[in-house]
Parts: C-alpha cells; structure tokens; sequence
C-alpha cells in the first residue's frame, strides 16, 4: 500500500499555465519561507449508528472501507502578498494516487503540503481504478467489506469521478496562514447506510450462493441496483472539516 503517514510534500513551481504542483524528492520536513504555511489534508469515514437504529446497525457491520483517489486540487480565492491580498486563479495539484483505508479510529494524513497564504475557495478530487496489480483496490476505486446479517458482504465499484468541495462562506473559512493547517474530508458512512435515509442492505442477495454477498457493478449476485445506490449515497455524504487543529 502507498505510505501516506511520512510523505511531505513540497511546493516548487508556478508554472505557465497558472497552476501549482507539489512533489516530494525525500522525507525531510517541508521548510517555509515568507507568506508560505503547512496544510495537512486528512480524510476519515465516520460510522456511528446511535441508539434508535440499534436494530439496523445489528444488520450491517463494517470492517474496512478503502478508496483510491487519483489526485487532488486545491483551488484559490485569494493569495495574500507581501504587500496586499489579490485574487487568484491558481490551483494547486496534488499527485496521487492515494491509497486509503478510511474506517480508521483516527483520520488517516493524505499529505502535508507548504502552501502560499490566502484563502482557499475548493477542494476537488479525482476517483480512479487503482492501477498495481498487488493491490486490493486494483481495477476499483472504491471497496467496502463486513457482514449483513452475519455474512460477509463486499462492495466495490470502479466509477470515475471527480468530487468538488467548496469552502463555506465565512471570514475563516479555508483559510491559510502561519501555523499548522488542517482539514479533513469525511466521508459520513452512517448516512449512507441508515436503512431509513440511506441504502438498505439487508436486501443484498447472495445470488450465486459462494458464501459472500457481493455488491458490484459486474453484477455476480444480482445487486447491480444497490451497487449504483452505494456509490450515489457516498458521494452525497462527502464533506469537508476545517480548522483540524482549532
């Protein structure tokens, strides 16, 4: 699996077409120079059924939920100078792919980067079919596994996506300065898998009977219907976090 949790990343050019890349040659800490301040992305899935849906959270349960995100963008609306504010249409891009385990208790770092100060306006991006053949998301973008109903169930699908996330409008709102900078990207699992609100699984079928519920948009066990619902459901339920370090 990638390693994630010690790679920094450097901001090193402002290339003609306007737009930022970051790119890391070592694991050395990321040295800031003026108007320039470190963000930490992080991304996380929370699932936390409370009391009222006791009987539905006895029917699914969740032990992994991984993604592959082929890269990510960071989009400015102002860059603060050494002398003024000015706007800016810069974006910053952030080369992956990012493999993730998300259904951890602690959101899981994505990158560090060093980043002009300003104002961040979006975040966006990209799923993508994992590329490495060793990997357990290759030829997917997104995997889920646990049981339903005490047997295991696997989804996965391998859609092509890009996911924009804008900023709220608010006086510290995506906002990058002096100090440590954080946000997360949550992807709300419970939301996505309230029988009530979201997808029901208990409806998942086992249709050729090898043991395990598979729900994919190849279509082995006849679940092809919940599988375009899963994917739908989260990426309605992606949202970004801010101010990770208040």
């Amino acid at each position: 699996m990638y390693s994630l949790g010690n790679l920094k990343l450097s901001l090193f050019a402002l290339v003609v077409a306007g737009s930022f890349t970051a790119c890391s040659d070592d694991d050395s800490e990321p040295v800031l120079t003026n108007n320039q301040s470190k963000l930490g992305i992080y991304a996380q899935a929370s699932y936390l059924p409370n009391s009222e849906d006791a009987q539905r959270s006895s029917v699914v349960e969740l032990s992994r939920f991984l993604v592959n995100i082929k890269e990510i963008e960071l989009e400015y609306d102002t860059i603060i100078d050494d002398d003024n504010l000015y706007g800016s249409d810069d974006d910053i891009e952030l080369k992956g792919p990012f493999e993730l385990d998300l259904l951890s208790s602690e959101p899981i770092q994505i990158v560090e980067v060093v980043l002009p100060n300003g104002v961040l306006e979006e975040i966006e991006f990209e799923f993508d079919k994992n590329e490495n053949p060793s990997s357990e998301l290759y030829k997917q973008s997104m995997r889920m596994e646990g049981s339903i109903s005490g047997t295991p169930f696997v989804f996965w699908h391998d859609f092509e996506e890009e996911i924009e996330l804008e900023f709220e409008d608010a006086l510290d709102s995506g906002m990058v300065m002096e100090g440590e900078n954080g946000i997360l990207i949550d992807f709300d699992l419970y939301q996505v898998l309230n029988g009530t609100a979201g997808v029901d699984l208990s409806t998942a079928v086992d249709g050729n009977g090898d043991g395990i519920i598979e729900i994919s948009p190849n279509d082995q066990d006849g679940n092809r219907s919940l599988a375009e619902a899963m994917k739908q459901a989260i990426k309605s339920q992606i949202d970004i976090l801010e101010d990770l370090y208040d």
